[in-house]
């Protein structure tokens, strides 16, 4: 399965509960819920039926990893990321500390981090996700002690969507749940701030735009231009270049 949402929620936990992981029987609602509830969880066979048939679709996260756990796989699993869960499955990086990251290093050149008002507004208004406020946002960022956050899954695909992380087939809200994947995507956010604090992301942005009105000439000579600035690490260079670098 691709990380994207391909299925739905629905979809995914039907499939696994006909299908389990390493078990040969079905999972019926009622032993589904049991096994929840004797994890630790809070869950009722109601709640599973109406999740399973799509009545509802909008789970928390607690939820997400309460049913994960209980069926053997990884929570990312329902958002279009791996099955198989690894020894070490329980997060070791909060979902606030992922959400403050985001906050922190995804923002476009020459200005200071999102704002929770500016981010609650863009989710809202984009409307695809439901709406958010700016103070629960807050309260997701900085949660009271010992009251862990628990978006629900419509909060995590506004959140991933707003802040970048898609692939081709929608939000990888699976950053959020899957450590693995989050370190992956992190090391790629910490190149895009580096990127942008070099000026190269304002750079290449202007460039894009500027870039189809060139001939293919100009084109060649910016290509060449910058990857000898890039290679060379010269920046005394002036235009034109010759094709071997040299002035």
């Amino acid at each position: 399965m691709a990380r994207g949402l391909c299925l739905s929620f629905a979809a995914v936990l039907d499939d696994l509960c006909l299908h389990p992981a390493g078990r040969s029987q079905r999972y019926t609602n009622s032993e589904l819920a049991q096994l929840v509830v004797a994890n630790g969880g809070d869950i009722t066979d109601g709640y599973i039926s109406h999740l399973r048939k799509g009545h509802r679709d909008n789970p928390t996260l607690q939820t997400v990893q309460d049913l994960a756990a209980a069926l053997g796989v990884s929570p990312a699993v329902f958002v279009g990321g791996r099955r198989e869960r690894l020894g070490d499955e329980q997060p070791r990086r909060s979902f606030p500390d992922k959400l403050r990251r985001l906050f922190h290093v995804v923002h476009p050149p020459g200005r200071g981090p999102y704002t929770p008002e500016e981010v609650a507004n863009a989710i809202s208004d984009n409307g695809r996700y439901g709406s958010i406020s700016s103070s629960y946002l807050r309260e997701l960022l900085n949660p009271p002690p010992q009251l862990p956050p628990n978006p629900r899954l419509k909060h995590l695909l506004g959140l991933a969507d707003f802040f970048g992380l898609a692939d081709d087939h929608g939000p990888q809200v699976a950053y959020f749940l899957d450590d693995h994947l989050a370190a992956t995507i992190d090391a790629e956010l910490d190149d895009y701030a580096a990127f942008r604090d070099a000026g190269v992301v304002e750079f290449v942005t202007r460039m894009a735009m500027q870039a189809p009105q060139w001939s293919p000439q100009m084109r060649r000579q910016a290509i060449d231009a910058f990857s000898y600035a890039v290679e060379s690490g010269d920046g005394a260079w002036a235009f034109p270049l010759r094709k071997d670098g040299a002035q």
